[in-house]
Order: structure tokens, then sequence, then C-alpha cells
């Protein structure tokens, strides 16, 4: 096709050169010839940028597949409509896509299965260790197998939220009832909390039950790596203009490293790579956080204080079901 072009542009010139030239005044020839050029060059360069822009969208659209994929999106698929070198690579990232999905599937269903299937030596464990005497033994005992349930409820449970077992059950709730439960929760002397007040007509829709158990976990963390010699922990609430809400906890510990903000919210991952018992977990209490805030449409963020700690911040959006009538 830019052959064709480029071919009728040379006789188009030399047509308009033909006509012009014979004409008395050659200036006047001259300037209608520049104009010919000045059209030419414009309406050439409109189709030469029609032509790239229409070889080129594949690879645009391949960019961008790329780029969602990076970020976990691995619902992905390009349309193939040629048979160029271009349909040949999205044929081969459609393809990546699949086995990908298809092996990340296989880990799930292996980690749900073995989750299973370790239930029944742990109890018949239980019942062999409740049948030794007292020892320190049995304590370290008995502390690795509660830590071997811990770690199976949390996959079964990250399992059931992804396969859509857990479903929330979305009301109108007020913050201030789940803060004054949040306060019983951690009314202890020795739990350093510091749970604000908040108005009655803050209301966000949310799983009551789902969320005390985002909340209670991320206190929680907030407190196993809080020193002792630190301020409490501090819970508060914040409105914004535009109609959504902020949950915020807010400690004064170690934080995390920069790299490592986004990444704590994957399965297994710990910042702390010591992974010794002193910290606890296995990397799951996020990211359960993060797949039942997914269920509440709200976000999750973590940011490092200047002034040292953590900062997390939980963004619920407006209630669209209005007054709180039954709270």
């Amino acid at each position: 096709m830019i052959i064709i072009f480029s071919a009728s542009l040379i006789f188009f010139v030399f047509g308009f050169w033909g006509i012009f030239v014979n004409l008395p005044n050659a200036l006047y020839a001259h300037i209608h010839l520049g104009i010919t050029f000045v059209i030419l060059i414009v309406v050439g360069s409109f189709v030469v940028s029609y032509l790239i822009r229409k070889i080129l969208r594949p690879l645009s659209l391949l960019t961008d597949a790329v780029e969602k994929a990076g970020k976990g999106n691995l619902d992905q698929h390009i349309e193939i409509n040629s048979k160029d070198e271009l349909g040949v690579l999205a044929g081969a990232f459609n393809n990546m896509i699949r086995e990908l999905k298809k092996m990340i599937a296989s880990r799930e269903q292996l980690l749900s299965d073995v989750s299973h299937e370790l239930r029944s030596p742990i109890t018949r464990a239980w019942l062999a260790l409740e049948m030794m005497p007292h020892s320190s033994q049995k304590e370290s005992l008995a502390g690795d197998l509660k830590d071997m349930e811990i770690m199976i409820t949390g996959i079964l449970e990250s399992e059931r939220l992804r396969n859509g077992t857990v479903k929330a059950n979305l009301l109108p709730l007020k913050v201030a009832v789940l803060m004054q439960k949040l306060s019983n929760h951690y009314s202890n002397e020795n739990c350093k909390t510091n749970i604000m007040s908040v108005s009655d007509d803050v209301i966000i829709d949310a799983d009551e039950l789902l969320m005390m158990t985002v909340l209670r976990n991320l206190i929680d963390n907030a407190l196993k790596y809080s020193p002792e010699s630190s301020m409490p922990v501090e819970i508060s609430v914040v409105k914004q203009p535009d109609g959504f809400t902020d949950i915020l906890i807010e400690d004064y510990g170690p934080g995390i490293p920069e790299e490592k903000l986004t990444l704590v919210f994957d399965p297994f991952y710990r910042a702390d790579e010591s992974r010794s018992r002193s910290t606890g977990g296995y990397g799951l209490g996020l990211h359960l956080c993060k797949r039942i805030l997914d269920l509440h449409n709200a976000e999750i963020k973590l940011a490092n204080k200047k002034t040292g700690g953590l900062l997390v911040r939980v963004k619920f959006p407006t209630s669209i079901r209005g007054q709180c009538t039954d709270c």
C-alpha cells in the first residue's frame, strides 16, 4: 500500500509539474507546485501514520496484556487476526497464559488437598500427645502441632475465599460498633492499644464477622511487631470528604522495607525471613485480609511512617444502602 501511495504521489507531482511548467508565468507555476508538495506531504503523513498505527496495534495490545499479566492479572487473551510474526507472538502469549493458569490452579489444588489430608494425622497426633506425661518435650510438640493447625486453617480459608465458597453478607454497619467490639476484645491491661472514638453516622457496607477477622489480624500484627517500650497501637477512623471511610492502624515498630510493601499480601510471603516462632505467622494473615477486603470492594495499603512504624490504611467505598436501620 505504501508503494502504491508513493507511485501515485510521483505521478501526481509530475502531472502538476507538466501543467504548470507550461504556464507563461514561471513564478506562478512554481508557487502552485510548492502548494502541491505541501498538500501531498501532509496527506502522505496522515496516510503513513494511519498505516503504522494499524500495523503496530497488535504490538500495543500485546504490550498492554504483558503489563497486566506481570501485575498478576492472568485473565488476558489477545485476539489473533493475522498469521504474521505478530500473530505467532500473540498465539505464544495466549498459550503461556493458559499454562500459567493451569500451573497456579494445580499448585493451589495441591495445597488444598494436602491440607485436608493432614487433618486426620494431626488429630491422631493430638490424641497421642494427650496420653503422654507432662514434660517440656510435650509442650514443644503441642506448640508444633498448634502451628501446623494454624497454617492448615489459613490455607483452607484462603482456598475457600479463592473459589467463592465464602460470601460476604454486605449490610450497612456502623463503624462505631466495630470499634466498640475491638475495645472490648483488647481491654486487657497488658494490651497496648488506643482505639479512638467514632461518631455513629460513619457507616460502611460490610460483613461484621469478616471485618472483625480482618481488623483483629491487622491489630495483632501491629502489636506483635511493636517493642514493649513503644507507644500504644492506635486505631482511628477518618471519613473523607469524597465519602470514603478510612480505618487506620498505626504502630511504632520497625516497619517493612519499601521493596517488600507490595509483596506481603502474597501467600506464604513474610517480610521477616527468619520465620522465628517469636514473630509467628506463615505469611497467610495479610493474604487472607486482602481477599476478604476484595469481597468488600475495599482497599488496603501499607506505608512506612517517617517517624518510624507502619501505617495500615483500609479504605471503604461510600455506602450505597443509605442509613443503617438495623444497627
